[in-house]
């Protein structure tokens, strides 16, 4: 079994109108989908954990003909989740051709990022990721970014982190603290957990030293 870290980049016309509407609306900065289903009758079902303002991405789901019906989380930090189902469009079925082949899974997170390009990690037998990333539909071109056996990528199980720890962890995540370039600071995951910043970056520290070892482990 093999893995392969692809980022996709779009001709326009290829590009889902909802990922054109976050690049181009200064209200959202970027958005991942998390979890997904396809259903029979030609609808998709798809989690989203969007950063930004609520209310334009709300306006936008509302002027589709494509949404069946949605929800919306309560922002938090600037980062909200949508849940939505909506009638698949062209640009979903273009999506679902170029992955829904043999053995071939999409592992989520697919982040959908402010350039216009699309991350994503597939998994599968050898010869159907290969195909994946050559036989791409016209308009898509994929830059492999990391390849490999798949028992490199599965490693041990989460590791175990004290609650604090993940609180911090989630908290330094919310705030920006490890995007790139960076957003968030240690103080800002201080106030979050009402500590001081030395205890916040010592949760930290020491979250990162587990989850790191267990990567290579």
């Amino acid at each position: 079994m093999k893995y392969v870290d692809l980022c996709i980049h779009h001709e326009p016309e290829t590009l889902h109108p909802m990922h054109a509407f976050e690049m181009n609306h200064e209200g959202i900065e970027r958005a991942s989908l998390h979890h997904w289903n396809t259903v029979l009758d030609g609808t998709n079902t798809m989690v989203f954990r969007v950063r930004g303002d609520p209310d334009p991405f709300r306006a936008k789901l509302d002027s589709r003909d494509a949404t069946v019906a949605y929800s919306l989380s309560e922002a938090v930090d600037g980062v909200f989740y949508c849940c939505v189902r909506d009638h698949a469009t062209d640009a979903d079925r273009d999506y679902i051709e170029a992955f829904a082949r043999g053995t071939l899974v999409v592992v989520p997170p697919v982040s959908f990022n402010p350039d216009g390009t699309t991350e994503l990690t597939l998994v599968g037998t050898p010869a159907d990721v290969d195909a994946a990333v050559e036989g791409l539909p016209d308009g898509l071109r994929a830059t492999v970014r990391s390849v490999g056996p798949y028992r490199r990528r599965a490693g041990p199980t989460t590791p175990r982190l004290t609650d604090r720890q993940r609180e911090a962890v989630a908290a330094a995540v919310d705030c920006g603290y490890y995007d790139s370039p960076r957003r968030g600071s240690v103080a800002d995951v201080a106030a979050e957990l009402g500590v001081s910043s030395g205890t916040a970056a010592e949760h930290l520290r020491k979250a990162e030293a587990a989850v790191m070892g267990a990567l290579v482990e």
